[in-house]
């Protein structure tokens, strides 16, 4: 695994046609840092997105001849302005609803080259630029780059913020038309690692259970999200879902988000194939997010504090830059906060330029509230793929060099090492700072995807139970005894097939705990939901916890 070769800063050397690429990683989203990737292909230079706050290492060498930006989040695209501004010459490529999400924020890039979807534009001689739907977030596009020289061709491709999966507004990354792409080079994010997380309709169903637990309480319920993407797929989960639809409830919007969402409707008035058909369908009966008619009512929050009375139960969606007194002082009753997983607040308020600096919000939030307590609960509701879907999109590719970026470094290397990748590619994680050269020439060739053996089966359904027979020869295989070692399967619809896994022993072991009430472990707490703590007395509160943990807080679940 290559981390971080260094190479000469760019522009110290031509580089030549000699098959190599150098990647320049002025940031590669650890942390807050933003994504912002340079890379150079025979005479060429490219910037991948500019998610900088400070343009000073772009200032080091030669400027880019082009810059491409993925899509409108502002971990990608905060420097666009501020680079349009001092180097209006050099030309910024996105699709047309990148181009739109991003001028109707304040201080952002405006005026953005847009390129069509699957169409490779020759953006000079030798050099083409090919954009791929990325799948989360209106309009975000993967790149496909390619160099052409003499006899030989080489081909980059960078995958920006990706997700295989169908969100409420946006489709999927359409994996089987990349298929055996095989590109020298593929930049990749790997934002969630190695883990395995639940499907977006699973993750989206336990949202709504454990939300409507808290409203049946009659409780205000806060949702902190970012300017673009989590707070439009809410309001559209919770006007679609079947579970909301026709209840008596009001959602109320932070301004500065329902200025996005007034940003998605022109888009999807202007740009309809911005969004899947069945949102355009949808929005020819009734109104995506503004309609007092049709319960849940959807209404702006005041712009003035204690304007009008908020009465439990509700949902306030806002964005952790706004004042709290502005929604807080509203509702004297219990209140509730859900925080996606991985959420970085202090990130997300920088995307509003304040006098104030970024401050703990969730404990001025609970400070503010009359009775200086809240409950919180964390939720998972993911536009990235996860360690699966990394590795199935990397081997559908099958490039030679694999380019890990945007996530916490631990992260990153879970994914870098696993044996999958490390017996197949040249995988590399680049560091701030420590340009990677990539020899496109190298002798290392991806091998073949095994050819796996198929078992024909039969399937016998009753009103009881559904029964599925394979014929013995499977056994002899060896993963065969990992499947079966603890006897119990999980069956799992991806598409429109049936996906079986084995549940190894320490699954088990997590089901064998809810089993045993008795044992004192935060498994059995009823305050552990899910993998935090939930118990504001335990020093573990609002932290990942592993099942088998304890803490003297613990309170065993009702039997």
């Amino acid at each position: 695994m290559g981390v971080g070769t260094v190479v000469p800063p760019l522009g110290s050397t031509d580089i030549a046609d000699d098959g190599t690429v150098v990647c320049y990683p002025y940031g590669v989203g650890h942390g807050e840092e933003g994504v912002s990737l340079g890379i150079t292909i025979g005479p060429y230079r490219i910037l991948l997105d500019c998610g900088l706050s400070d343009l000073a290492p772009l200032e080091s060498g030669p400027l880019p001849d082009f810059v491409f930006c993925s899509h409108a989040h502002h971990d990608h695209g905060r420097g666009l302005a501020l680079f349009q501004q001092r180097w209006p010459h050099i030309p910024i490529y996105a699709t047309a609803p990148t181009a739109a999400l991003l001028a109707a924020q304040p201080d952002q890039a405006q005026s953005l080259q847009s390129l069509p979807w699957r169409t490779p534009v020759e953006i000079a001689p030798s050099l083409t630029l090919e954009l791929w739907p990325a799948g989360h977030l209106p309009g975000a596009a993967c790149a496909l780059i390619t160099y052409k020289t003499g006899l030989k061709t080489y081909r980059i491709f960078y995958t920006g913020d990706c997700f295989l999966s169908s969100t409420r507004l946006v489709e999927g990354m359409p994996l089987a038309a990349l298929r055996n792409l095989n590109p020298d080079v593929l930049i990749v994010e790997g934002h969630l690692g190695a883990h395995r997380y639940p499907n977006r309709r699973y993750q989206e169903n336990q949202l709504i259970e454990r939300l409507r637990s808290h409203l049946n309480k009659s409780h205000c319920v806060v949702f902190p999200v970012p300017i673009l993407g989590l707070g439009q797929e809410l309001l559209m989960l919770w006007r679609s879902h079947y579970q909301f639809t026709g209840q008596p409830l009001t959602i109320w919007v932070d301004p500065i988000i329902a200025h996005s969402c007034d940003t998605y409707l022109a888009l999807l008035e202007q740009q309809p194939a911005a969004f899947p058909r069945k949102v355009q369908n949808f929005a020819k009966h009734q109104a995506i997010f503004w309609d007092e008619r049709i319960k849940p009512t959807i209404k702006p929050l005041p712009s003035e504090p204690n304007v009008q009375a908020m009465h439990g139960p509700a949902i306030v969606l806002v964005h952790p830059a706004t004042p709290i007194d502005r929604y807080c002082q509203h509702h004297h009753g219990p209140w509730s906060v859900f925080l996606p997983e991985q959420a970085n607040l202090r990130a997300w308020q920088t995307q509003v330029k304040t006098e104030a600096a970024p401050y703990d919000w969730l404990d001025s939030f609970k400070n503010t509230t009359t009775t200086g307590t809240l409950q919180l609960e964390t939720y998972q509701l993911y536009n990235h793929c996860d360690g699966d879907g990394t590795t199935q999109l990397i081997h559908n590719l099958r490039p030679r060099h694999v380019v890990f970026v945007h996530g916490q470094l631990e992260q990153l290397s879970d994914l870098a090492n696993l044996d999958t990748l490390q017996s197949r590619y040249q995988v590399h994680i680049p560091l701030p700072g420590n340009p990677l050269s990539l020899s496109l020439d190298s002798r290392f060739t991806s091998p073949p995807p095994p050819q796996e053996a198929t078992f024909e089966g039969t399937v016998h359904d009753s009103p009881y139970q559904v029964s599925i027979r394979l014929p013995p020869t499977v056994t002899a295989d060896a993963r065969w005894q990992a499947f079966a070692e603890t006897g119990i399967i999980e069956a799992q619809w991806q598409g429109e097939n049936l996906v079986l896994r084995g549940v190894d022993p320490l699954e088990l072991a997590t089901i064998t705990n809810r089993l045993a009430p008795n044992r004192a472990v935060c498994d059995n707490c009823q305050f552990y939901r899910q993998r935090s703590c939930q118990q504001p007395q335990s020093a573990l509160f609002g932290k990942v916890v592993a099942p088998d943990g304890y803490c003297p807080e613990f309170i065993a679940l009702p039997t």
